[in-house]
């Protein structure tokens, strides 16, 4: 019986050359996943970022609208406060007081408080992209522009209250009662002679109550005085970012 020999299988044996190419082919391979990667991660960052600056920019550009209404609000009621107080001083008969008193007692019944739209920069915050935020200056411009918002929010708190101190003073001084007559989404407008068409409640001549009334008026002016400085100030911030952001991101 014939006995066939199997041939043995003769193992190539790899020098150490070889074991270098793979081992470098291997690296390469693995380095230029995460060369792509890294790219494809900044490319879409980098649009996060943009698309959130092209936001914030919408932003401030609505935030300047509101910022110069409030503005020329604020300064007519600065004026007003100013009339009002000076009625205090003043020689006028009890007709013309009565008269003038209460028209800017209405007057200063309106208030426009400025309130920044800060959706995007909340959202910024909350999901972390602000660390995407990386060209020269930008992060700190926007972070100063939302501490200035603070500080506005800050001093309106305290316009509030004294605001409120005088409308609640006032009710000591004059029967409100007979204004209900006026349109209330009108008072802004009013003007002096539409007071003529209605009857006018008297005032108080207690001199403590009249005291307290244009001690309030006193405070909020100078609070009021701080406030409209300082969106004056914001309003200035926002007409220097927007064509800072725009350049820096090349945005239309």
């Amino acid at each position: 019986m014939e006995v066939h020999k199997h041939p043995h299988h003769v193992t190539h044996k790899k020098k150490w050359p070889e074991y270098l190419l793979e081992f470098l082919m291997l690296f390469l391979a693995v380095f230029l996943g995460f060369v792509a990667e890294n790219i494809r991660e900044n490319g879409s960052n980098r649009e996060i970022e943009k698309n959130n600056i092209k936001s914030f920019v919408k932003t401030l550009q609505e935030d300047s609208v509101h910022l110069i209404r409030s503005i020329d609000v604020n300064e007519k009621r600065f004026k007003y406060l100013d009339s009002l107080i000076y009625l205090k001083r003043s020689n006028a008969v009890d007709d013309i007081f009565q008269k003038q008193f209460i028209y800017y007692m209405l007057k200063l019944g309106f208030l426009d408080y400025f309130t920044s739209n800060e959706s995007t920069f909340k959202q910024m915050q909350s999901s972390g992209t602000l660390r995407l935020i990386n060209r020269t200056g930008v992060l700190d411009s926007i972070l100063n522009y939302e501490m200035s918002n603070e500080r506005i929010k800050h001093q309106e708190d305290i316009c509030s209250v004294w605001w409120n101190k005088a409308i609640e003073q006032v009710s000591s001084i004059v029967d409100l009662t007979p204004l209900a007559e006026l349109p209330a989404d009108a008072l802004w407008n009013i003007m002096q002679s539409d007071l003529d068409k209605i009857r006018l409640p008297k005032l108080s001549n207690d001199p403590s109550s009249l005291q307290a009334y244009f001690n309030w008026r006193v405070n909020e002016r100078i609070s009021l005085g701080y406030y409209v400085e300082y969106l004056r100030d914001q309003l200035s911030n926002a007409r220097i970012l927007i064509p800072f952001l725009q350049k820096k991101y090349h945005i239309e």
